[in-house]
This record gives structure tokens, C-alpha cells and sequence, in this order.
């Protein structure tokens, strides 16, 4: 089991058994590896595995924080849809008011319109009455002017003329 063995005269040989030797080096060398390769091992193995872990726990952080800001976005959603409904809503109630303010300022404006077109017609319709009974009045009075010359005499005209003359004094 030896690569170099000893004969009665102190000679060393060389063992040329090739199973045994490899399996003595194989053992030496594993041997050798544990010894030498284990705390190097370890200690790479012991970092990676904190880096790990703290890679996991700063993920995991990050997934909460990502779940709380998404919770606030999705609140702040639901707010948002609140407030655009009351928006909507107060913008319909003031279309409405405005068409029905609207409505009634044209029909208030109608009415005056109405009212002052009315009260127009009915001066005009007075000033004309005024003027047809004044030309009638002038006509009938210059026909019975014209009778009355014609019919009567100047003696008797003047004594009319003066009677209403005195009836006016009175």
C-alpha cells in the first residue's frame, strides 16, 4: 500500500499496483479538500445564504410596500370616481337650472315684448279711433255747416252764434 516499499536490503520499491494507489490518493486528496476547502466553503456558502435571505426579506418588503401603495391607488380610484359622479351630478342640475333660467328669461322677455306690442297696438288703435272720430266729427260738422248756410239765413245765423256765445260766457 505504499508507493515506495523497503526490501531486507534497505532498497525502496515503487508500487505499481495502480488500484491501490489511486485509491490511497483519491483519499488523500478528499482528505486534503475537507481540511483546506471546508472553511473557505463555508463562509462563501454562510455570505451567499445572508444574501439570500436578505434578498428575500428585501423582496418581501418591497411586495408590501408595492400591496399598501396599490391598496392607496385603488382607494384613491374609488375617491376619484366619487367625486367625477358628483361632478356630473352638479353639472346636470345646472344644465337644467340654466335651461330652465333660460326658459324663463325668454319667456319674461316674451311677456314684456307681448305687453309693450300690446300696449302699442292699443295706442295706436286710441290714435286712430281719435283721428277717424275727429275726421268724422270735421266732416259731419262741415255738412251741417253747409245746411245750415244753405237753410238758413245770415240773420238767423248770427243769433245762433250768439246765443252759444252766451251759453259759453256761462
Amino acid at each position: 500500500m505504499e508507493y515506495l516499499t523497503s526490501n531486507d536490503n534497505f532498497s525502496f520499491e515503487i508500487n505499481t499496483d495502480i488500484f491501490e494507489t489511486n485509491i490511497i490518493n483519491l483519499v488523500i486528496l478528499i482528505v486534503l479538500l475537507f481540511v483546506v476547502i471546508k472553511n473557505f466553503l463555508e463562509e462563501n456558502l454562510n455570505v451567499r445564504k445572508k444574501k439570500i435571505v436578505q434578498d428575500i426579506e428585501n423582496a418581501e418588503t418591497r411586495l408590501a410596500d408595492s400591496n399598501q401603495r396599490y391598496l392607496e391607488a385603488k382607494k384613491q380610484w374609488s375617491q376619484i370616481d366619487i367625486v367625477i359622479q358628483e361632478i356630473n351630478s352638479q353639472m346636470e342640475k345646472t344644465k337644467q337650472n340654466v335651461v330652465k333660467l333660460k326658459w324663463t328669461q325668454a319667456r319674461e322677455d316674451l311677456a314684456k315684448r307681448f305687453t309693450t306690442a300690446i300696449g302699442i297696438l292699443r295706442n295706436r288703435e286710441t290714435k286712430t279711433f281719435d283721428d277717424v272720430i275727429k275726421e268724422v266729427s270735421q266732416k259731419a260738422l262741415t255738412k251741417v255747416v253747409l245746411k245750415l248756410k244753405k237753410q238758413l239765413g245770415n240773420a238767423e245765423q248770427s243769433n245762433i252764434v250768439n246765443s252759444k256765445i252766451k251759453q259759453l260766457g256761462d
